[in-house]
């Protein structure tokens, strides 16, 4: 289990720019389905049409909190499997050498934090966008079902006439 969890932040780190470009390409997607839908009311499933929508516009805050993720992800020190010389090089690309009395900070992966080489490795704004990200697709999942549950009860208060 520790293997996959190695192997799936290391893919989230390498793939952090695909999930970037899909956190803004399928909420689009949803925004031109749902204006399509609204020019063309003669379609023999709307309402299908509106619930994959609706996914779409929840892909894209999701999508935001993996790639912010993954890009904080992609800039700490401890992930990488070589000597702290080696990492420390790598993560401040150059700029600070290694210095082992310097070093010995901590590593965590969740709130992203790495002072492994000295300095915060993680940028300010990756936490605060994972987190938010993560409540606003939260919300926008509970919206989506309260809506489906109230029209599902206004359907069954409706009268049925033949």
């Amino acid at each position: 289990m520790l293997t996959v969890t190695y192997v799936v932040l290391v893919l989230l780190a390498l793939a952090w720019p695909l999930l970037a470009v899909g956190a803004v390409a399928l909420p689009f997607w949803g925004v031109v389905v749902l204006v399509g839908e609204r020019r063309r009311t003669s379609e023999p499933d709307p309402a299908g049409r509106r619930r994959h929508a609706r996914w779409l516009l929840v892909a894209g805050p999701v999508l935001t909190a993996c790639a912010a993720y993954g890009y904080g992800l992609s800039r700490m020190a401890s992930g990488l499997p070589t000597d702290p010389d080696d990492r420390c090089r790598i993560a401040m690309r150059g700029r600070v050498p290694y210095d082992p009395d310097r070093a010995g900070g901590s590593s965590f992966l969740w709130p992203l934090h790495d002072t492994t080489c000295g300095p915060e490795l993680v940028p300010g704004f990756v936490n605060p966008l994972v987190a938010g990200s993560a409540v606003v697709s939260v919300v926008l999942i509970a919206s989506m079902a309260w809506v489906r549950i109230s029209a599902r009860r206004q359907q069954g208060a409706s009268p049925v006439t033949r």
